[in-house]
Parts: structure tokens; C-alpha cells; sequence
């Protein structure tokens, strides 16, 4: 069974909450509403073919448990709020660049809770934990970047696909 959030409504950050509060069986939570293919038209090429994103739940719990342990991800202390705001801020990017193992960055222009832009980690035609064949878009994580100028010089410029001007 998974899990539908709304990131468009208030009521959104609460459904994050509760992940925060709980580490919940491994199920898929989908975000609607996220307008991921608004991307497309700054990196001017289809990037993505779906407007929704997904997550694990474990994934969202990590994100959001304190600094300092890890589980299959580091621990960053996000707020609900934080991916919330920074969720529905994705399709307006600072930047959108590649990554490691074919992924792609997505530095929202929301500044987070730490006073740094978060990365959104995002791997296209991603199976669900019940769906081996869903080809989704999926977070794979989201931390706070500091020093995000200095480390987008060091891209190739090729990996680089937009940047706000």
C-alpha cells in the first residue's frame, strides 16, 4: 500500500510529520502535485516525463531523524517544513544538474531551515516497493549543500543542464 501526499495542501506537512515521528514498514509515499516537468522547460529537453515524485518511507524517516547516526542514508535533521517548502519550490530550480549513477540535482530556490539550499536527489524509472515495472521519478535523498557555488565551479559544464542567472 502507498502512501499519497498533496504537497499543495497544509495539511501536507503534518502527513510528513508523521513519517518524522515513526519509522514506518517499508512502503512507497507518492507526492502529488510537484510539477516536476516544469523542469523541462529550464534545462529546455524533456528531463522528466511524469510530474510526481516518490519516496520510501524509510528514505523520509532518515532525512529527518538528528544529525550524527545514519541507517542506508545519513541522518540530516530536516524539518517537515523543510520538505515541504522545498518539495513544492522543485519546479522553480537555482539549478538542475547531473550526478553520480545517472541521476539528477535539483537545488529549489528555498533556503532551508540551515540557512543552505537543499539538493533533491532524483532517479528517473525507479520501481516501487510492490511494482517492479512503475518507472517513477524518485528522491533518493535530500540534504542541506553548503558551499553550493563552489561545488557547482567544480561540475563539468556538460553535467551542468541549468543555472539561474
Amino acid at each position: 500500500m502507498n502512501k499519497i501526499i498533496n504537497i499543495k495542501s497544509k495539511k501536507s506537512i503534518l502527513d510528513i510529520k508523521k513519517f518524522k515521528d515513526k519509522k514506518y514498514s517499508l512502503i512507497d509515499i507518492k507526492f502529488e502535485n510537484i510539477h516536476l516537468k516544469d523542469i523541462n522547460k529550464f534545462v529546455l529537453f524533456e528531463l522528466f516525463d511524469k510530474n510526481d515524485l516518490y519516496i520510501s518511507s524509510t528514505t523520509l524517516w532518515e532525512l529527518m531523524q538528528p544529525i550524527g547516526s545514519a541507517g542506508s542514508h545519513n541522518y540530516h535533521d530536516l524539518t517537515p517544513e523543510d520538505i515541504y517548502y522545498a518539495l513544492n519550490a522543485v519546479s522553480n530550480p537555482y539549478c538542475v544538474f547531473r550526478v553520480k549513477h545517472g541521476r539528477y540535482a535539483v537545488i529549489p530556490v528555498y533556503i532551508s531551515s540551515f540557512n543552505e539550499p537543499l539538493m533533491i536527489v532524483i532517479e528517473k524509472g525507479v520501481e516501487l516497493v510492490n511494482k517492479q515495472n512503475a518507472n517513477v521519478n524518485k528522491i533518493i535523498t535530500i540534504y542541506p549543500k553548503s558551499n553550493l557555488n563552489k561545488y557547482i565551479l567544480g561540475l563539468k559544464e556538460c553535467d551542468v543542464l541549468y543555472i539561474k542567472k
